[in-house]
């Protein structure tokens, strides 16, 4: 077991489970978790998808599932091949138990990374925002190392999002990634094509990295 994953269990263990958002170590704002799923998803254009045809979307670090509500009440559901993959076995059986026809896999993806290309797309919310007790060297190492992992499965790209170095004050419990170090990591071990996304009203970052330039949708008067 990794380093990590022991501190995860210690941090969860001692978590007051009153409502779904404090279990999972969220501000009591729902409507913050629905902002970064749609920016984190935001890559994706959904017209391309259909029942037939469904986006095959992994989610790292899916807790209690709540990617599939916030799905759900976007009347995406039903466009989307979703598997969610977390460390904690309590929580999977919850988000089972919530979710009984979707898929749940209890699984270190940097141990266990899935195949090439089995996922269109990767959602990773909230995994790289928190170090804990962690060093800050020890947080980067953890979060390159799981990029890494799941870059190979995905054909679109990936997002993930970590707390911004522009902010009043920094908390020594948060990963504060600067924007230069992420692209440096993209740029030599994803991919060059990077969005970052700072305009939501959050006191984090969005990177969103495709495997291909994403091209705008225009008339170009010289061609």
């Amino acid at each position: 077991m990794q380093k990590d994953v022991e501190n995860l269990y210690e941090r969860f263990s001692r978590r007051d489970a009153k409502s779904d958002f404090y279990r999972l170590g969220w501000p009591p704002r729902p409507m913050d978790l629905a902002v970064r799923y749609a920016v984190l998803l935001s890559a994706i254009d959904f017209d391309q998808y259909s029942v037939d045809r469904p986006l095959k979307l992994l989610d790292v670090g899916c807790g209690l599932g709540l990617l599939l509500d916030y799905l759900t009440a976007n009347s995406m559901i039903d466009l989307v091949d979703y598997i969610g993959v977390d460390l904690d076995k309590p929580i999977l059986q919850e988000a089972q138990a919530r979710w009984p026809g979707q898929r749940f896999h209890l699984r270190d993806v940097r141990d266990e990374p899935y195949e090439n290309d089995a996922f269109d797309y990767c959602i990773i919310c909230g995994i790289f925002t928190s170090k804990g007790e962690s060093s800050y060297e020890f947080a980067v190492a953890s979060a390159e190392s799981t990029l890494k992992a799941v870059w190979p499965s995905v054909k679109v790209g990936l997002a993930f999002n970590s707390m911004s170095k522009h902010v009043d004050w920094e908390r020594d419990d948060l990963f504060h990634w600067p924007l230069d170090d992420i692209m440096k990591f993209c740029k030599r071990n994803l991919s060059r094509h990077v969005s970052f996304y700072l305009d939501y009203g959050l006191w984090e970052v969005a990177t969103l990295v495709r495997k291909a330039p994403r091209r705008p949708h225009i008339n170009a008067p010289w061609e």
